[in-house]
């Protein structure tokens, strides 16, 4: 168990890091001259839910302390920039208990009364679960069966291609695995048989299953106020596009601020220790840098410190701790070979705040980069190594060829080695959907035969698809800015740096490589230093624990080398 501790490198009235029970969050005081009595514990959900929500909910918790109330946001365990759940625990109730912790920490570590929780869909549910010592709920859009809410995972797992390739691997949608007896204990749950709650409830969300729930709350004699969920749609779409749901957070603050308008003088201070999650052979701090950039350096506590220090990009508009933890959990494998890694939000993302819109692709990330290979530096750092996912990867590469300083990339699915305004953001709908590896890989299987005879392949759409790359394949590799790109590559070579590339078989980033640099590379791997891999199953996002488990190997074995 780990004690509560608050960063206090910051303004009063600044956003701080805390950790508890393994559990890592951020604590946002109250704004203002007085607080109110009560404060907030903003639970999020799970999986992909909790990337879409984590700025949408720092969000709110900002305008909540800026009206009074000390907030409390934090990552469950196995999820986010917490540590992972201890073999033999069960994640229902360790996630239960989260949020009980949850509660009391805010109550330590701010002076309030008593506690509301705010839950954004399955961490609505656990509000709900836990709600005994709740002053008041706040359900956004909660799951209310719990076998309906794995049904719509696993046909979203079915049809995105992210469930698991391993039969022994737990059931994964989007980065989240649930182990057998997990589910089981989340199909048994249903809040219309939930036998006490909160005094006040607000609850965001127009289905019939809540019309149901609303129902039985008031039964047991609660104050329910029933609002839709405008917004809902733009709140889950990926998160480098989605949109916080600017009409309902504006009801839930002033839900919160007619109903507990009662105020209290702020504690004179937070307490006085670093944040810090501590694992068997590594030691997390959050930090603020830069351009009021958030990240956590990750360092070695089992082994002497190398030279050498990783930077973890964001993958795509994703938080830092990546899909499915996968930043998070390469930082901690590669503290077991002495390499100390930031993980960091870029401006706009995550937990860093941004002056104005950001792109993906078009918004720079040199500032960010130049302000963590400082901040890496005065750790000790001598040689930078970049990691990055998707367009993490993309900026990893453009910037390290760009920076001596950096000495190293690893990239994982780029599905973007030079980006062109116009290109479409959605990987996933480009064309067909397949590499054209993939295509050729397939011409060799008797089950595409059989589809074939059974009328099953558009050979039509799959041949306009062919012909249409290969003609875009040609424009591009004779483009002056894939003549660059190739420069660049050689320059980093010649000056001794080494990067990797991983690729699934289907996975567009193969057909960037081959574009640029020819069949399987070549051009690439021409270079001393410049190597990659085709692994098949890889997923684009990471979404399977195969992929990661794939991509630490690798990672591993990089450092290593």
């Amino acid at each position: 168990m780990i004690s509560p501790q608050i960063a206090t490198d910051a303004p009063a009235d600044a956003a701080r890091a805390l950790s508890f029970a393994g559990s890592f969050g951020w604590f946002h005081p109250a704004t203002q001259g007085l607080m109110r009595k009560v404060g907030v514990v903003i639970v999020p959900g799970l999986g992909r839910d909790a990337r879409c929500g984590h700025k949408p909910l720092r969000l709110l918790a900002e305008s909540l302390a800026d009206l009074g109330f000390p907030v409390l946001r934090y990552d469950h365990l196995g999820e986010g920039d917490s540590l992972p759940l201890g073999e033999g625990d069960e994640a229902l109730a360790a996630w239960t208990q989260g949020v009980a912790s949850a509660a009391k920490v805010l109550r330590d570590a701010s002076g309030v009364d008593e506690v509301v929780l705010v839950g954004l869909r399955f961490g609505a549910t656990l509000a709900a679960l836990a709600q005994a010592e709740a002053r008041g709920l706040v359900l956004l859009a909660p799951v209310i069966l719990g076998r309906r809410w794995l049904r719509e995972l696993k046909v979203a797992a079915a049809v995105g291609r992210t469930s698991s390739l391993d039969p022994a691997d737990a059931f994964e949608a989007e980065g989240l695995s649930l182990a057998a007896d997990t589910q089981a204990r989340i199909s048994a749950i249903d809040l219309t048989a939930v036998n006490a709650t909160a005094p006040k409830v607000l609850m965001v969300a127009q289905t019939e299953a809540s019309d149901l729930l609303g129902e039985h709350l008031k039964a047991l004699g609660a104050e329910v106020t029933r609002s839709d969920f405008p917004g809902y749609e733009a709140l889950f779409e990926d998160a480098h596009s989605n949109l916080p749901p600017a009409e309902v957070f504006g009801r839930v603050a002033a839900w919160l601020d007619a109903n507990y308008p009662d105020l209290k003088a702020k504690p004179s201070a937070a307490p006085a220790a670093p944040a810090a999650l501590v694992g068997t052979d590594f030691r997390e701090e959050a930090v603020r840098f830069g351009p009021d950039l958030a990240g956590v350096i990750c360092r070695p506590t089992a082994v002497e410190p190398s030279r050498r220090a990783a930077i973890i990009c964001n993958t795509g508009g994703d938080p830092r701790a990546g899909i499915g933890g996968f930043s998070a959990a390469a930082a901690r494998l590669l503290a077991g070979q002495g390499v100390a890694t930031l993980r960091f939000d870029f401006a706009g993302l995550g937990d860093s705040p941004s002056v104005g819109p950001v792109h993906v692709y078009e918004t720079s990330r040199t500032a960010d980069l130049d302000a963590a290979i400082i901040l890496m530096q005065a750790q000790g750092a001598e040689e930078i190594i970049l990691i990055g996912a998707c367009a993490g990867g993309y900026h990893a590469l453009h910037y390290a060829c760009r920076d001596p300083r950096v000495g190293g990339m690893f990239v994982i699915n780029a599905a973007k080695m030079i980006w062109r305004p116009g290109d479409s953001l959605a990987i996933d709908k480009r064309d067909q959907g397949k590499s054209t590896e993939a295509y050729k890989q397939g011409v060799g299987r008797p089950e595409t035969w059989l589809r074939l005879l059974r009328g099953q392949v558009d050979v039509v759409a799959v041949a306009r698809t062919l012909l249409s790359r290969l003609a875009s394949r040609w424009r591009k590799r004779a483009n002056p800015e894939a003549e660059q790109l190739r420069a660049d590559m050689a320059a980093f070579a010649a000056r001794g740096g080494r990067a990797h590339l991983l690729m699934g078989v289907e996975d567009p980033s193969l057909d960037e490589v081959v574009t640029y640099f020819g069949p399987a590379g070549r051009d690439w791997r021409a270079h001393e230093g410049l190597t990659l891999s085709i692994r098949q199953g890889l997923d684009h996002s990471l979404a399977r624990r195969f992929s990661r488990k794939t991509a630490l190997a690798e990672l591993a074995a990089f450092f290593q080398a």
